[in-house]
């Protein structure tokens, strides 16, 4: 199935709209670039609102009579207005870095580079008693990855049924090669593991992804994987929630 069957027209809407989370808006950002139908009908539906609203802009009457603006006077008579006003500059003001990379952010995007990637035979030695672990994939070397992904499983096999107990990889760069579905010998088997293990989870890095697809390597992936704005700002994010970071 192409990707712009995937989307109904209530889901194109809502992307134009702005109305969907950073995950989903991810996902179809990174396949309407993908393909050029999907491409069409979003480019289709943003012309048609555009027309819908110039239209009832041209059916609201315009009154012919200027009248000068008088800024004293209306200070004056809005007084309350220009109070809300003046709260919601300064409620912005304060706002605005959150609307901004965060330090959080920054922080982890520094951490994935400096940390040194583990060896895949120690992932159970190195997690020890944690029981919330994201781990980062920026490489891919596929004659060496099966020891990676039966590393993984047998970790998770070890700790089935504990429903405190989970993994998360969240692929960037190179690593996302790993889940291509039409150049890796490992993305169907990692598709496998998501759907078999309920404390396995795996995401990929939009930013990254729309960086391959760029210099010609688009990535392919299986429905299950979910998608983040930045490999970064998902590390942030279990971090701040108490997870143990690691980087393979």
């Amino acid at each position: 199935m192409k990707e712009q069957d995937f989307y109904s027209d209530e889901h194109i809407s809502a992307y134009i709209d702005g109305e969907l989370d950073s995950e989903e808006r991810a996902r179809l950002l990174f396949d309407e670039q993908q393909d050029a139908e999907l491409a069409q009908r979003i480019s289709d539906s943003r012309a048609l609102k555009e027309k819908i609203q110039l239209a009832y802009s041209d059916v609201v009457p315009q009154s012919n009579t200027k009248k000068t603006f008088n800024c004293t006077e209306f200070v004056s008579k809005q007084r309350s207005l220009v109070a809300g006003i003046s709260i919601l500059i300064i409620a912005a003001a304060l706002l605005l870095p959150a609307f901004m990379e965060s330090h959080d952010t920054v922080i982890a995007r520094q951490l994935i580079k400096d940390t040194r990637a583990i060896n895949p035979d120690n992932i159970s030695t190195v997690i020890g008693s944690s029981k919330r672990v994201i781990i980062n994939l920026s490489q891919y070397q596929p004659e060496s990855f099966d020891a990676t992904i039966n590393n993984i499983e047998a970790l998770l096999a070890q700790h089935r049924g504990d429903k405190f107990f989970n993994i998360e990889i969240v692929a960037n760069k190179e690593g996302l090669k790993a889940l291509d579905t039409e150049s890796s010998a490992h993305a169907e088997r990692i598709s496998l593991l998501t759907s078999h293990f309920e404390n396995f989870d795996v995401v990929a890095c939009a930013k990254s992804m729309a960086d391959l697809a760029r210099s010609g390597n688009p990535i392919r992936l299986m429905r299950d994987i979910m998608v983040a704005p930045s490999a970064a700002e998902q590390v942030a994010k279990r971090m701040g929630d108490g997870w143990m970071f690691l980087k393979l």
